[in-house]
């Protein structure tokens, strides 16, 4: 009886501990051209952190593979009359830090000053230069240009990045999704300076941007800073809404040959989008199923029952669109055929009977006792608050998730699995050296 007690009373006062932490308060504003801004005021740190998110990931490509990520890649190589030397020693002067980088949804430029006033006029003006005035000098595109088609190149020394390559193409097919964000050497090799110049006009305007503040300044000092960083954009248009992914009606599995003594093995298929209505059973789900490292049962499984390799994960990746739910491992090459069925009989019970009561307690517990590291510096906040805009969660979701994940029980999280998760559409890619498999 004193077991069976304990454990509701600890988690009980773990919930009444996690309900209990400050959570921030997000303020929100649109500027007079139409860029959304959002704004959380931290007391302390005399720090700011900003992010600026374009819908200008490289889902907007169209028949430009490559163009979204170069964009962003020459923003800060040349601004205003400045060359990417002075740029950085500007920011370097104040201790101030900038960086670009794409991914399939969004181009985001990240921020980072102190706040004293010499720091924060500095850096800003450079901020404003680089999203304002971008040059794409002829020198640093062909240097640009020349290091992304080496990367590309150098893509096929990493069986692991070939593998997810070759994942996308398969479960996406014809959506944008599919291609690379880097792009591929056939469209990349004839990018020209107009071709970045033409993407930054049309997805770098005011409609298209989501700009989030964290930091140590006023309400009053966001909002002028804002208009001065984001005033003089063109207004322009949001970018239009990506066509709705596809599930395929018959997965496969697909093996590609690759010089070495393990093999990467990804399974996969899309689930989730973005503000999804299963969100938090397919999350907690998961931490069960590989998202909570040893304890989760495909590393028990794969790990401890089997030795087939050292660790194993699954996770939800939700996107704009359905964005892909993974399972993925690295094994001996023959070890192939033993790892793959057990990942798929392990998915099969997982779908077919969901967690434990036992899993689910502490899948809760744990989720719910790290909830305050995800507040825990400007940085994560900052984190945190732009995954709530993007994604168009409301506004409270942070005082809401320890509830969210509280309220969830063991026949939403085996109704969602089955619901979502369908092996029949799942592919499967291996990249190694295919050998005879042991029995």
């Amino acid at each position: 009886m004193r077991i069976n007690l304990v454990t509701p009373l600890g988690f009980v006062l773990l919930l009444i501990s996690a309900q209990s932490i400050a959570v921030p308060t997000i303020q929100h504003w649109k500027t007079d051209n139409g860029a959304s801004v959002y704004f959380v005021p931290t007391d302390g740190l005399p720090i700011l952190d900003a992010q600026l998110v374009f819908d200008a990931g490289s889902a907007r490509d169209a028949n430009k593979n490559g163009v979204a990520a170069l964009t962003s890649a020459l923003l800060d190589q040349g601004a205003a009359g400045q060359s990417a030397q002075q740029i950085a020693e500007k920011l370097e002067s104040v201790g101030a830090q900038m960086g670009v980088s794409t991914s399939r949804d969004f181009t985001s430029i990240s921020y980072r000053s102190l706040t004293d006033n010499t720091a924060l006029k500095t850096s800003w003006a450079v901020l404003n230069d680089v999203l304002n005035k971008p040059d794409f000098p002829d020198v640093d595109f062909n240097r640009e240009k020349e290091r992304t088609l080496l990367g590309i190149k150098r893509r096929q020394e990493s069986p692991a990045t070939l593998a997810q390559l070759a994942l996308y193409r398969e479960i996406y097919n014809n959506h944008p999704y599919a291609n690379a964000i880097q792009g591929v050497e056939e469209t990349v090799s004839v990018l020209k300076v107009g071709d970045l110049k033409q993407f930054y006009q049309q997805y770098y305007v005011a409609k298209n941007l989501t700009v989030v503040l964290v930091g140590g300044v006023t309400k009053e000092q966001a909002k002028m800073m804002v208009h001065e960083l984001v005033g003089r954009l063109p207004a322009g248009e949001k970018a239009s809404l990506l066509p709705e992914v596809s599930l395929q009606e018959e997965g496969k599995t697909i093996h590609q040959e690759y010089p070495s003594q393990q093999t990467h093995l990804m399974y996969s298929l899309p689930v989730l989008k973005q503000n999804d209505a299963d969100y938090f059973p397919l999350y907690v789900g998961n931490h069960i199923l590989g998202g909570s490292g040893f304890s989760s049962r495909i590393v028990k499984e794969i790990r401890e029952e089997r030795g087939l390799a050292y660790s194993a994960y699954s996770y939800f990746h939700p996107m704009r669109q359905k964005g892909p739910f993974l399972m993925g491992l690295q094994t001996r090459n023959e070890k192939v055929k033993e790892a793959s069925t057990a990942v798929k009989q392990t998915l099969e019970t997982f779908i077919q009977n969901g967690p434990t009561e036992e899993e689910l307690t502490a899948a809760k517990k744990n989720i719910m006792g790290g909830f305050a590291l995800k507040l825990d510096s400007n940085k994560k906040l900052l984190a945190n608050v732009v995954g709530i805009v993007t994604s168009g969660v409301p506004l409270d979701y942070l005082n809401s998730y320890t509830q969210k994940v509280a309220a969830v029980t063991q026949e939403q999280i085996t109704q969602a699995f089955q619901r979502r998760v369908i092996m029949s559409s799942m592919v499967m890619v291996t990249v190694g050296q295919a050998v005879d498999q042991e029995n």
